[in-house]
C-alpha cells in the first residue's frame, strides 16, 4: 500500500516538473517573440516619425509606441507574464524572492531585442534611412542629465507596472490596455527630452552596439551605464528604500 502511494506521488511530482518545464519554455518563447515584435516596431515607428516620407506627428507617434507595447504583450501571450522590459523582470523576481524567472526571461529578451534591431536596420536601410538619435526634440548635451532621466523613467515604469498589476488581474484585457496607455504617456513625457532607453533597454543597447549612437561620442562603458547600470540602480532604490505597499503585494 505504501509502495503504491509512493509511486503515485512520484508520478505526480514528475508530471508537475514536466508541466513546469513546459510552462517555462513556452514563456521564454513568448517573451522572445514579444521582444522581437516590440523592438522592431518601436524603432520602425520612430523612423516613420523622423522621415519626411511619412506624415506622423508626435502625439500619433506616442500612441503608436503604446500600441506597439500592447501588440507585443497581447499577440504571443495576453497576460502580464510577458515583461519585455528587463527592469520589470528584475523587480518581479525581487518581489517574489525567486530569481529563477531571470534565467529564462532575460536571455529571451536579449535575443528578441537583437533580432528586432536587425529587422529594423534592414528595413531602415531600404526605406527611411534615418538616425534614431534625431528623435531628441530638445538639444540636451548634458549626458549626466540624460542618464538621470533614463534612470527615473525606469523606476516610474516599474512603479506604474505594479500599480496596474495590483488593480487588475493578470489575465484581464483591461490591465493590458491600461498598461499600454501608461506606457504611451511615459513615452510622450520622456522622449520629448531624449531617447529614453529605459523604455526599450536591450533594443537601444543593440542599436548602439551595432554601429549607431543615440548619444554622440559615447564609449562602451557609457552605453552600459546609460542603458543598464543606472536604470537597475534606480529600480533597486525604488524596491528596497521607498518600498511602497504595492510592490510587496502578493498574488
Amino acid at each position: 500500500m505504501e509502495a503504491t502511494i509512493s509511486k503515485s506521488e512520484s508520478k505526480r511530482q514528475i508530471l508537475k516538473n514536466k508541466l513546469k518545464s513546459r510552462t517555462v519554455f513556452l514563456n521564454a518563447i513568448a517573451e522572445l517573440i514579444a521582444s522581437t515584435i516590440f523592438s522592431a516596431l518601436y524603432f520602425i515607428f520612430i523612423s516613420r516619425y523622423l522621415s519626411e516620407k511619412f506624415h506622423t506627428d508626435y502625439i500619433m507617434l506616442s500612441f503608436s509606441i503604446g500600441l506597439t507595447f500592447f501588440a507585443a504583450v497581447y499577440i504571443p501571450f495576453h497576460t502580464y507574464r510577458i515583461h519585455i522590459i528587463p527592469f520589470i523582470t528584475l523587480i518581479t523576481s525581487l518581489r517574489r524572492r525567486n530569481p529563477y524567472i531571470l534565467l529564462h526571461k532575460i536571455p529571451a529578451q536579449i535575443i528578441g531585442a537583437f533580432l528586432g534591431v536587425l529587422i529594423f536596420n534592414s528595413i531602415n536601410e531600404l526605406t527611411t534611412s534615418v538616425q534614431i538619435e534625431n528623435l531628441q526634440l530638445i538639444n540636451m548635451g548634458d549626458n549626466a542629465l540624460l542618464v538621470f532621466i533614463n534612470a527615473a523613467t525606469a523606476s516610474i515604469l516599474c512603479y506604474g507596472f505594479y500599480m496596474i498589476r495590483v488593480l487588475f488581474k493578470s489575465k484581464q484585457l483591461a490591465g493590458t490596455i491600461y498598461l499600454s496607455v501608461f506606457y504611451t504617456v511615459l513615452f510622450a513625457a520622456t522622449a520629448f527630452f531624449a531617447n529614453t532607453s529605459a523604455l526599450n533597454p536591450f533594443g537601444y543597447l543593440f542599436y548602439d552596439l551595432l554601429g549607431n549612437q543615440t548619444i554622440a561620442d559615447q564609449s562602451v562603458g557609457f552605453v552600459l551605464l546609460n542603458h543598464i547600470v543606472a536604470p537597475v540602480v534606480a529600480v533597486l532604490l525604488i524596491f528596497f528604500y521607498i518600498k511602497p505597499k504595492v510592490l510587496t503585494y502578493r498574488k
